[in-house]
């Protein structure tokens, strides 16, 4: 019993580091300042108005207040919004949300996306298709975000040898992942499911203990069926994410795990999940290509692919704000790579061979999927990939470095310290880029002052950094607390100083893969 309340203590005090963190980015970001957040929400308020199957011309009936930056140029609907995508030009040039509800009708490239997540979180649109509707509708995204995120701290500091994949959860937490927490934007619980789903599996087949851990599977199912549903690539996610972990994988305890009813259910329910949403895809036609030639040489897209694109993907998946436009400070790059290099490369390195299999194989399902898909139909698409397509993947990929530190090399002692120094390094880069982005918006960069600028967020300026700080106070101390050793280890420091154990019973959430 006291366990259990430790672990929904835990998971309370996660849960709130992360709201606020999220709260932040809500409560700083001009309407449309988030990815693609204009169309995004006329989905979601579209919805509003009972129109969940959209027609083929792709319009839907909409708040006026919310119709911002669609304009009819030559007879075609086109978003035309004034300062995305234009690092110097502030916020202020936009028209804000007034609130009108006189309806419309508009174009919204996203009116076939499946309609779950927009349901989800949208709603309040239709009540105040103003600053207050948005700001609510994306509390809602970023505390659904931040219980999954939740889930994974307890699981991390519950089932994994050492508490190690706490300290991978630090670095695959990335400032764009909490960007996308203050936004409405379905990639942003996609991110976090495939983050839940590969730290659950790596407790489920490479976490040896001797029952079926109940709990795990249930997080599993949860997140594999939450994968799938908002976005098309959900599918592909569940199948990088399942096929890494399963091959190889102990043979014994998968055939322990298909043998128990409550996986056989989850597996259902998953099933049923991913049916569902190839369903929708394919009858919506939700990932339909342009019928058009941009007359791009191979030669030419290989160019850019390796000495631009590629390169930005990188620093995309740490955090280029807004629409993919505004770059950090360059040490923020610096020391977040550095911190995943670490684990990563220490993985590659006291690695078994089918560790480095599956480290490999990890990266490949991450990036080559997407990337052949942007080569082949570059053009009918133009380069359309960003850093944070790739982190439903990604997130994974310093969660199993972590696990394979624990079983091949590190104590419990060096994961207590690496999860408090990456938390000391990397949780304060939150805040700057908080900060730095909120300067972008209010200024266009021309005033270093995230206190100053001709635009200033609907509440205030103040506000969103004292969410920011906040969250960041609390995550550190929360990663402080969960990285404690176990007392059991202080007391016999022979035991943890093994790589391996090699006889003797092994205690429940702790062995070998």
């Amino acid at each position: 019993m006291t366990n259990r309340r430790s672990g929904a203590r835990l998971w309370l005090v996660a849960f709130i580091g992360f709201c606020l963190l999220h709260a932040g980015w809500a409560f700083a970001s001009p309407y449309d300042g988030p990815p693609d957040e204009e169309q995004h929400a006329l989905r979601a308020a579209g919805i509003t108005q009972g129109e969940i199957i959209a027609g083929e011309d792709r319009f839907q009936t909409v708040p006026q207040s919310l119709d911002k930056n669609n304009v009819v140029v030559d007879g075609t609907t086109i978003h035309k919004s004034c300062f995305p995508q234009h690092v110097t030009v502030p916020a202020n040039c936009a028209d804000q949300p007034g609130g009108d509800t006189t309806l419309v009708r508009t174009y919204v490239t996203e009116a076939r996306f499946n309609p779950v997540y927009y349901a989800t979180v949208g709603w309040p649109l239709g009540l105040w298709p103003d600053y207050k509707g948005i700001v609510l509708s994306r509390m809602i995204n970023g505390a659904l975000m931040a219980a999954m995120l939740a889930f994974a701290v307890v699981a991390a500091s519950r089932w994994t040898r050492h508490k190690a994949a706490l300290a991978g959860l630090v670095a695959a937490v990335t400032p764009m992942t909490a960007h996308l927490g203050g936004a409405i934007n379905p990639n942003g619980i996609e991110i976090t499911a495939g983050l839940t789903l590969a730290i659950s599996l790596i407790a489920l087949l490479h976490e040896r203990r001797e029952d079926v851990n109940r709990a795990a599977v249930a997080l599993a199912g949860v997140s594999a069926s939450v994968l799938v549903t908002p976005r098309f690539s959900g599918v592909m996610w569940l199948c990088v994410i399942l096929g890494v972990m399963l091959v190889p994988a102990p043979w014994q305890r998968v055939k322990t795990l298909l043998k128990t009813r409550v996986v056989k259910v989850w597996m259902g329910v998953v099933a049923l999940a991913t049916l569902a949403s190839a369903a929708w895809t394919v009858l919506m036609n939700t990932a339909e290509v342009a019928d058009r030639d941009n007359g791009f040489l191979l030669k030419d897209v290989l160019r850019g692919a390796f000495m631009d694109m590629w390169p930005n993907i990188a620093n995309q998946m740490v955090g280029v704000m807004g629409w993919a436009e505004t770059l950090m400070p360059r040490l923020v790059y610096v020391v977040w790579f550095a911190a995943l290099g670490v684990l990563v490369l220490g993985a590659l390195v006291v690695g078994k061979l089918v560790d480095r299999w599956r480290m490999t194989a990890y990266f490949i399902g991450t990036f080559v999927p997407y990337v052949g898909m942007e080569i082949l139909l570059i053009n009918q698409t133009g380069w359309f990939n960003q850093g944070r397509y790739f982190l439903p993947g990604a997130v994974g990929i310093p969660l199993l470095a972590a696990h394979i530190l624990a079983h091949r090399a590190l104590t419990a002692e060096h994961f207590r310290s690496m999860t408090r120094l990456l938390a000391f390094l990397l949780l304060p880069i939150h805040l700057v880029c908080l900060a730095f982005t909120m300067i972008r918006w209010q200024s266009g960069l021309a005033i270093y002052n995230p206190l100053k600028g001709s635009w200033s967020p609907p509440y205030g300026s103040v506000l969103p950094l004292v969410f920011g700080a906040l969250g960041v106070v609390v995550l550190a101390a929360m990663y402080w607390v969960a990285s404690r050793t176990p007392k059991v280890a202080q007391d016999a420091p022979e035991a943890e100083s093994a790589p391996e154990v090699a006889q003797g019973p092994v205690p429940a959430g702790v062995g070998r893969s």
